[in-house]
């Protein structure tokens, strides 16, 4: 694959949602309290409307129902299983064929809800049907298309289009199956270092450019919008202050805006539940800079699906195509979440 030149740097932030899917299959099962992750999600979504920035919700599929219960003495019969070396078991012995009320962790329409009621546009994509290890060796194409074709029913079900992926664990795989299922575009992995470890410790002070991130369009026609910042100062940067943390996801957003590359920041809501105060301030931070970058006219702030439509249409898109004052829409689409 060969990176694409932008015109202007682009920054997006996709949020992998996934609840206790996202631990499930571990071999002691999920671990942490979830309770925690519906009040911050909300918090999340004020800070984004705050700074009219549109984000990427990776939503596990499952979290689209309500409730659910077994079809035959087994749950979502019509998913085929992977076959993984390291499971025992049926891979959805961990579903509670419950409800909501009942399982609330495994359960998340009303976070799809809220996530569509926000007056920010933003896109709902998808996270697999049930957190699927489609890199691993144990999952066919057979499987993945499987929970690929779960999730387009239940988004069909809920008028939502899903067009970009994330893939669970960041484990790539049978990208082929994304384009056949009507995906425009996937997060990929970050881009490997290419210099010494003189120049690799220079670019995490002050980024150089040949570490910019560039879109790639993958053979099967589906584009490749590679992760550059896993957003954790609750986890990865505790001890850190903020203002001092944040130094460098912001040094990289500059870096997107003087080398007209991407900044593509993601992270699970965990990563905020950890230490929320913290991280909803470094949040705040950085979008902030990302709203300035933008209203000066250096940086365009899009949803994965609305960077891909961009690439579709001209590889290199120009400034005359983004909106007046360098904004996209921020109306209330309860209808059309989905860029």
């Amino acid at each position: 694959m060969t990176p694409v030149e932008l015109d202007r740097g682009v920054a997006v932030v996709s949020i992998d949602t996934e609840l206790a899917w996202g631990e499930a299959h571990y071999r002691d099962g999920p671990a942490r309290d979830y309770s925690n992750e519906r009040p911050v999600i909300g918090e999340i979504l004020d800070v984004l409307a705050r700074h009219e920035i549109p984000a990427t919700w990776a939503i596990v599929g499952h979290l689209l129902l309500d409730r659910c219960e077994p079809a035959g003495g087994r749950p979502h019969p019509d998913v085929v299983r992977p076959v993984y070396s390291w499971l025992s078991g049926d891979w959805f012995d961990v579903d509670p064929c419950s409800t909501r009320a009942a399982a609330p962790a495994f359960y998340g329409r009303d976070i799809v809800d809220a996530i569509r009621s926000s007056p920010v546009r933003h896109e709902i994509g998808c996270h697999s049907f049930s957190h699927l290890i489609a890199g691993d060796a144990g999952c066919g194409e057979d499987a993945f298309g499987s929970d690929l074709a779960a999730c387009r029913r239940l988004a069909a079900a809920a008028g939502l289009d899903l067009r970009s992926f994330v893939y669970p664990r960041n484990a790539i795989g049978h990208v082929d199956r994304l384009r056949d299922h009507g995906f425009v575009c996937y997060r990929g992995s970050a881009a490997a270092w290419s210099g010494g470890r003189v120049l690799r410790v220079a670019d995490r002070v002050r980024p150089l450019g040949r570490s910019a991130a560039r879109p790639e369009r993958h053979p099967s026609g589906v584009w490749n919008l590679p992760q550059t910042y896993l957003f954790a100062p609750a986890t990865r940067a505790r001890r850190v202050p903020v203002g001092l943390w944040t130094r460098r996801p912001l040094a990289r957003m500059r870096l997107a805006a003087r080398e007209r590359s991407l900044f593509h920041l993601w992270f699970h809501p965990y990563n905020v539940t950890a230490a929320p105060d913290r991280a909803l301030t470094a949040l705040d931070a950085i979008c902030r800079e990302a709203a300035r970058l933008r209203d000066a006219g250096r940086l365009d702030v899009l949803t994965m699906g609305q960077l891909a439509d961009r690439l579709n249409e001209n590889p290199g898109f120009s400034a005359a195509e983004r909106p007046p004052g360098g904004r996209f829409s921020c109306k209330n689409q309860k209808s059309g979440a989905v860029s």
